[in-house]
C-alpha cells in the first residue's frame, strides 16, 4: 500500500480558497464546514485581508430605497439574493435613508423629544453586523438648523469609512443650506467624537434639489449634486468646499440631474441618459480629466444603447417622432454601486405602463428587474463576504465553548 499523501500546508490551503469565486459564497461555506482546519484557516483575519487584496472589487450585497420620504420615515433595505439572511430583508420604519457607503448606511431619525418642532438625530447602521451608531448633533449655522425636519430639503449627508470597509472609524458630512445663497459643510469625525468648524461658500444662483440622492467618494474628494447646473465638492483632507460646472449636455436636458459616479481608476464620472439623432436612447459616462494646464474639463466616455441593455419589452412608452421629440427620456439612472461596473436603470412611468428599476452590469451586459415603480437607490457594497461573518461568529462560539470546558475542568 502506497504511504498516504502528506497534507498542504496552511498557507498552501489559503491559497486555493483564495482563488474561489467570490461570487459564489457557497463554496467558502461549504469549504468551512469540511473540517476544524479548514475552518480555522477560513476565519483567520490575515485570509480576510488577502481576500480583499486580490479581489479587490466589492460586492453588492442590496440596496436600500425610502418608501416614504415624509414623516413618518420608511426605508427597505433589499437583498441582492432574496434567500439571503445577514443582511436579510427589512422595513426601516422611522428611518430615511440618506447615503450608503464601505459597507454602512446612513439614515436621518426623528429624535424623541416634547418639543412641536421635530429634531433629527443621525444614525450609521452596519447591516451586516447590526452595529448602530447615533450621532451627536451639529452646532446650527447662524440661520438654519441643519436637524429640523425634513432634512432631504435643507441638507445633504454622507459617510464614508476611514481605513476602509472593515473597520468603524468614519467620517460624516452635511452639506447645509443656510440660506439662498451661502451652502455649508461641517464633517463629524467618530475617532475625535465631535464636528469639525463650518465651511461656507456663496452659491447665488445654485438652487439644491429638495430629495435625498447619493453622493460620490472620488479619492479624498466627496461630490454632491445638489444643483441641476452645479456640482459642490469637498476635500476631506484639505476641508475645502468649491463648486463645479456639470458635464456640457443639450440644451434640453440642462434642467435634468445627472447622477455622479466614481470611475474604475478613481477619477470622478458621471452618467446620463441622451437621445440620438436616431432617436436612440444612450446611456452615456462622461469622466472629469485634468488638462496639462491644470484645467478640469469633462470627456464623454462609453455608451450603451438601453434598449439593448434592458431586458426586451422594459422601454414600453410612446414611439419617439422626429417631429415631436420628448424634453425628457424615457429611462434614467438612479443609483451607482462605486468600484463596481453595477448601475440601477429606471423606466419612467407612463400611461398604461408601470416604471421599473432595473440592475445592469455594464461589463457583462446582465439585467434583472428589482422592483416596480421608480425611485433613487442607495447600492449597499461590502468587501466583507457574509460567509466570513459566519465563520466569525461561529469561531466565537467555539472559544467560547473551550472557555466553558476549562473553567468546568478547574471547579472539579
Amino acid at each position: 500500500m502506497p504511504p498516504p499523501s502528506p497534507e498542504l500546508a496552511d498557507y498552501l490551503l489559503g491559497e486555493i480558497f483564495l482563488r474561489l469565486p467570490p461570487e459564489d459564497i457557497a463554496c467558502l461555506l461549504r469549504a468551512s464546514l469540511a473540517c476544524k482546519r479548514w475552518r480555522r484557516i477560513l476565519a483567520d483575519p490575515a485570509f480576510r485581508r488577502r481576500h480583499r487584496e486580490i479581489h479587490r472589487t466589492p460586492r453588492v450585497l442590496g440596496f436600500f430605497r425610502a418608501m416614504s420620504k415624509d414623516l413618518p420615515y420608511l426605508s427597505r433595505y433589499v437583498p441582492d439574493n432574496p434567500a439571503s439572511r445577514r443582511p436579510a430583508g427589512c422595513d426601516l420604519p422611522g428611518w430615511l435613508v440618506l447615503d450608503c457607503r464601505h459597507g454602512r448606511a446612513l439614515f436621518a431619525t426623528p429624535s424623541p423629544s416634547l418639543s412641536t418642532e421635530v429634531i433629527l438625530d443621525f444614525l450609521v447602521w452596519d447591516p451586516l453586523t447590526g452595529e448602530q451608531r447615533h450621532l451627536p448633533r451639529p452646532s446650527p449655522p447662524p440661520t438654519q438648523h441643519p436637524c429640523s425636519a425634513p432634512p432631504p430639503r435643507e441638507s445633504a449627508t454622507t459617510v464614508a469609512a476611514m481605513g476602509g470597509h472593515s473597520s468603524w472609524p468614519f467620517l460624516f458630512t452635511t452639506w447645509i443650506r443656510n440660506s439662498g445663497y451661502i451652502t455649508s459643510t461641517c464633517v463629524y469625525s467618530s475617532e475625535t467624537g465631535g464636528w469639525n468648524e463650518l465651511t461656507s461658500i456663496d452659491n447665488p444662483d445654485v438652487h439644491i434639489d429638495d430629495q435625498p440622492s447619493p453622493s460620490t467618494l472620488a479619492g479624498d474628494t466627496l461630490y454632491f449634486c445638489g444643483s441641476m447646473t452645479y456640482t459642490f465638492e469637498y476635500q476631506l483632507g484639505a476641508q475645502r468646499l468649491s463648486i463645479m460646472d456639470r458635464p456640457p449636455l443639450p440644451q434640453q436636458y440642462r434642467w435634468k440631474f445627472i447622477f455622479l459616479i466614481s470611475m474604475e481608476d478613481g477619477r470622478l464620472g458621471c452618467a446620463d441618459m441622451e437621445l440620438e439623432p436616431s432617436l436612440c436612447l444612450r446611456l452615456r459616462l462622461w469622466s472629469r480629466e485634468t488638462a496639462p494646464d491644470g484645467f478640469a474639463h469633462w470627456s464623454p466616455g462609453r455608451g450603451f444603447e438601453v434598449e439593448t441593455l434592458l431586458p426586451s419589452g422594459a422601454l414600453l412608452a410612446p414611439r419617439f417622432t422626429r417631429a415631436n421629440p420628448p424634453l425628457m427620456p424615457k429611462a434614467d439612472v438612479c443609483g451607482f454601486a462605486e468600484g463596481t461596473d453595477v448601475i440601477f436603470v429606471g423606466t419612467n412611468t407612463h400611461i398604461g405602463h408601470t416604471g421599473a428599476v432595473y440592475m445592469v452590469q455594464l461589463n457583462s451586459g446582465k439585467a434583472r428587474k428589482v422592483f416596480d415603480g421608480l425611485d433613487v437607490v442607495f447600492p449597499y457594497t461590502s468587501f466583507c463576504i457574509p460567509g466570513f461573518v459566519f465563520l466569525q461568529l461561529l469561531m466565537q462560539l467555539v472559544l467560547r465553548g473551550r472557555e466553558v470546558f476549562q473553567v468546568h475542568d478547574k471547579l472539579r
